[in-house]
């Protein structure tokens, strides 16, 4: 009997059992290193060079420069390194000008060199690389240790790649929370990362992100092509969760 109770509201298929969430229109089963990751280490490179507050007050920017562009006629989130592929190229022009304007464009060039310099197709490869040359080898060894780095979502580095999401949201006001929603403290996470409160605002993140992330449903080609290409910068440190069906 307490076995029936367990899976009611399961749906069996073949020998596998659908939790009722994952039947949902629209929800599709993703990972967060396989799927979510490369599209976000992009501001793990940014956070290792310059801190979370840098990259939330880069956030900030690029959602205020992105209000005079044309609405798209689907969801955007710019802490996603797919939101910059189909810029235009004066949308582009325009938030470089934004970005050194506000003193960040060396920090962000530096920062994201490895992407920049090592993959093909990365979405925010018009940022340009930085003014200094950097040793291929300090490339590879900087995005290897940043991967490692954000691998985990239950710590710091990686609970601040989902809140990112999140933030993104709420400065574009295209999220609202009801008043019924007991909305936790996100500093937290930042300030008291063992309290509670910090466990509790980084639940809240993750939860948002991977139900944002799966209704997206964007498609797995730079995912696939970061993993690759990881795969041949240090193949001896490839993940096998990567490695499984790529």
């Amino acid at each position: 009997m307490v076995k029936k109770a367990n899976l009611e509201g399961y749906k069996r298929e073949g020998k596998r059992f659908i939790p009722p969430m994952k039947q949902l229109p629209m929800m599709r089963e993703q990972s967060y290193v396989n799927d979510m990751l490369p599209e976000l280490i992009w501001l793990g490179l940014i956070h290792d060079r310059s801190g979370y507050r840098f990259g939330s007050r880069l956030l900030e920017t690029i959602v205020e420069v992105s209000t005079a562009w044309p609405k798209s006629d689907k969801p955007v989130n710019y802490a996603l390194q797919a939101a910059y592929a189909n810029l235009t190229d004066k949308q582009k022009v325009d938030l470089l000008a934004a970005l050194s304007s506000a003193g960040f464009i060396d920090d962000i060039r530096f920062a994201l060199a490895p992407l920049v310099l090592l993959y093909d197709n990365f979405a925010l490869s018009f940022v340009g690389p930085p003014s200094a040359a950097i040793p291929h080898e300090a490339l590879v060894q900087r995005i290897a240790e940043s991967v490692k780095k954000h691998l985990d979502k239950y710590e710091t580095p990686g609970i601040a790649l989902h809140g990112a999401m999140l933030l993104t949201r709420l400065v574009a006001g295209t999220i609202k929370f009801s008043t019924q929603i007991e909305v936790p403290d996100f500093n937290s996470v930042f300030e008291r990362p063992d309290s509670d409160e910090a466990r509790r605002a980084a639940s809240f993140m993750r939860a948002n992100a991977m139900a944002e992330f799966g209704m997206l449903e964007l498609p797995p080609t730079w995912a696939k092509h970061f993993w690759n290409r990881g795969a041949e910068l240090t193949p001896c440190q490839r993940p096998e969760y990567a490695r499984d069906g790529w």
